[in-house]
C-alpha cells in the first residue's frame, strides 16, 4: 500500500504538459500472491509381515486424506521406485530397521529414509490408545512419516509430562500416543485442529 500512495498522489495532480485536469490511470488491482507449491515427498511401501491385508492401501489413503499432510504443505506420492519406504514388518526386523533407536520389539520408528511400522501394533494397537484400531492405524502412519517430514514430539514430552498441550482437547499427532495419552482424546489426523507440534 506505501508503494502504491505516491502513485495515487500523482493521478491526482495534472498531468505534466497538459492543460485538462485529466489524472493518469492508476492500477486498480492488486497483484495474486499464489500459495507456494506443495513439498512433494515420494514413498514406497512393503508389507513383509502376515496378517495385514490392506496394509499398503490403508498407508496411502492415510498421506494421500486432505485432512492431513497436505493441509501442512506436504504432497505424498506413492512410486515404486522413491527413495523414502514405508514399511510393516515384524518387531525382530522393525528392531534391526531402526537401530541405534531401541524399539524394544514394541515400537516403531523412522530411521532415515525408513518408516518402520510394527506389526503387531499394526495389529492391536496399544493399551494406552483411546480410540479404534483404524483411527490407531492413522496416527501411527501420520506420526512416523511426520518424522521424516522433519517433524518432532513436543517439546512438553519430558520425562513424566504429558505430551497433550491442553487437557481434554485431542493430543498432537506428534505427540507419543501409543504411550502418553494418559486418557487424552487421541488425534490420528496430521494437521488436523491445530494437530501438529505449534498448530
Amino acid at each position: 500500500m506505501l508503494r502504491a500512495l505516491p502513485l495515487l498522489l500523482l493521478a491526482l495532480l495534472p498531468a505534466c504538459g497538459r492543460t485538462t485536469q485529466e489524472a493518469a490511470p492508476v492500477a486498480t488491482t492488486t497483484p495474486i500472491v499464489s500459495p507456494a507449491p506443495p513439498l512433494v515427498v515420494r514413498y514406497r511401501v512393503e508389507d513383509r509381515s502376515t496378517g495385514t491385508p490392506g496394509f499398503a492401501r490403508t498407508v496411502q489413503e492415510v498421506l494421500t486424506d486432505t485432512r492431513g499432510w497436505q493441509r501442512a504443505g506436504f504432497a505424498l506420492v506413492r512410486d515404486d521406485a522413491a527413495p523414502y519406504l514405508v514399511v510393516l514388518a515384524e518387531a525382530a526386523e522393525v528392531d534391526t530397521l531402526c537401530l541405534p533407536y531401541d524399539t524394544v520389539g514394541t515400537y516403531s520408528c523412522q530411521n532415515g529414509p525408513v518408516v518402520a511400522l510394527n506389526a503387531d501394533r499394526w495389529r492391536t494397537a496399544t493399551p494406552q490408545w483411546t480410540g479404534d484400531l483404524a483411527t490407531y492405524h492413522q496416527m501411527l502412519v501420520n506420526h512416523e512419516v511426520g518424522h521424516l517430514l522433519g517433524q518432532h514430539h513436543p517439546a512438553s514430552g519430558r520425562a513424566g509430562e504429558s505430551q497433550c498441550p491442553v487437557p481434554g482437547r485431542p493430543a498432537l499427532v506428534m505427540s507419543q500416543q501409543s504411550t502418553e495419552l494418559d486418557g487424552l482424546p487421541a488425534e490420528p489426523l496430521a494437521a488436523a485442529r491445530g494437530g501438529l507440534p505449534g498448530g
